[in-house]
């Protein structure tokens, strides 16, 4: 739903509220504690009070939004912006599209993204071909000037430019680094495997469902665990790369292995599938969040994981309204 829509179908915040407690108790309203169906008016400040256990509540006591103190038509708004954008969006630019803080806006996101792991549980199990990889979330260490990382850079003089440059101080401008980012490079940088980067691990079914993971240990057991959990070992073949950690995984499942040192397809044997989606995780961590926590990875991951399963139905939207309103211990 877009935002046309909802301001349309939702002119005021009565509106949105009626809504919200429809997909949580369909045609009567019912006690957020007790579940009493002898509830009295509803009050100004959209509350009821039940006369069976004598408390007042809202349509999201004790569900998702519990405590919120937000409009619900703002969560309808943020819904459509975040599930609108395949590579999500900043904190940043929700604070500007919805008018809030940066940190309300960054805690309305974290917990949209709590809704999406919920969402993300019932999955199921991944059959046929299913492809496996991992990737490491993290910045990359910047190159020098010429290329080299192996010993203190020296730039190389450039006459003609170090003659402007004192033109230009001369003339009082002042070139020196201001405050921000060095963008200096360690030396002997290290890529991939073996860096402080952190390691994600998926599993997609061809042209189906993908399931991922923070897995700060890659060892060959826990993608054996991985692949058990998620997989139907017995209907499968599954693609890899030439890992060592996936050395002995075809003890438990058909595996073939792609040489990437060689090439990345041979016959419909490659990985594609789940590079295209570490491309749009990549893409989303770069151009949006530009730097993720390790606290936090597992929820951005979680959003990825939930708009790529969801790409082939335009549901997101609702799946987002029915999970806010489930109750609290879901959320726990």
């Amino acid at each position: 739903m877009t935002i046309v829509e909802i301001s349309n179908k939702f002119p005021t915040e009565l509106h949105a509220v009626q809504h919200f407690e429809a997909i949580r108790w369909g045609k009567k309203v019912k006690c957020a504690y007790c579940i009493s169906t002898d509830i009295g008016s509803r009050n100004a400040d959209m509350r009821f009070h039940c006369r069976s256990c004598k408390k007042t509540f809202s349509v999201t006591t004790a569900s998702g939004l519990h405590n919120t103190r937000l409009p619900l038509k703002t969560w309808m708004f943020a819904f459509a912006v975040i599930t609108d954008a395949k590579k999500g969006v900043s904190a940043k630019q929700l604070e500007r599209n919805l008018g809030l803080s940066y940190e309300t806006a960054l805690d309305m996101y974290h917990r949209i993204r709590g809704f999406m792991a919920i969402e993300n549980l019932e999955i199921g199990t991944l059959d046929g071909v299913v492809e496996m990889d991992e990737t490491f979330v993290g910045g990359k260490p910047r190159k020098f000037n010429d290329g080299k990382t192996d010993g203190k850079y020296e730039p190389k003089p450039i006459p003609k430019l170090d003659k402007r440059i004192k033109e230009l101080k001369s003339q009082g401008f002042d070139l020196s680094r201001k405050k921000g980012n060095p963008a200096q490079s360690d030396l002997n940088p290290k890529r991939g495997r073996g860096t402080d980067q952190i390691p994600v691990t998926g599993i997609v079914e061809r042209d189906g469902n993908v399931i991922a993971e923070v897995m700060r240990n890659l060892t060959a057991k826990n993608l054996q665990e991985m692949v058990k959990r998620h997989v139907d070992t017995d209907n499968s073949l599954l693609i890899t790369d030439t890992y060592t950690g996936y050395s002995n995984i075809d003890r438990i499942i058909e595996n073939v292995k792609v040489d990437h040192h060689r090439l990345y397809s041979y016959k419909g044997v490659n990985t594609n599938s789940i590079e295209s989606f570490w491309a749009i995780v990549k893409r989303g961590i770069i151009g949006q969040y530009h730097q993720v926590s390790v606290r936090h990875l597992p929820k951005y991951v979680a959003e990825f994981v939930f708009k790529y399963n969801n790409r082939k139905v335009d549901d997101m939207f609702e799946t987002l309204g029915r999970i806010s309103m489930m109750n609290k211990d879901f959320h726990q």
